[in-house]
């Protein structure tokens, strides 16, 4: 989600917040917010400590159970139960 390096796993996104230029108003409240703007700061600043952060989320959401089989349904559409 960054235009500078569309190709690249790195912490441009974050870079590009701090420049003003988050592609998405939410996207850019993540700076604007003083409750995260330090992450950002961190994330911009290093690359290795937005990698490592993204490796432990990722691993922690490989945690949550997915339903499988008669327990789960994919859904056409989000908001509403098929």
């Amino acid at each position: 989600m960054d235009p500078t390096t569309p190709r690249q796993f790195d912490n441009a996104y974050y870079q590009n917040l701090k420049n003003g230029k988050g592609l998405f108003n939410s996207d850019q409240v993540l700076f604007t917010d003083q409750r995260s703007r330090g992450t950002v700061n961190l994330f911009a600043s290093n690359n290795g400590a937005f990698r490592q952060a993204f490796v432990n989320a990722i691993t922690k959401l490989g945690r949550v159970g997915a339903l499988t089989g008669n327990q789960g349904e994919i859904r056409r559409d989000c908001s509403r139960v098929n």
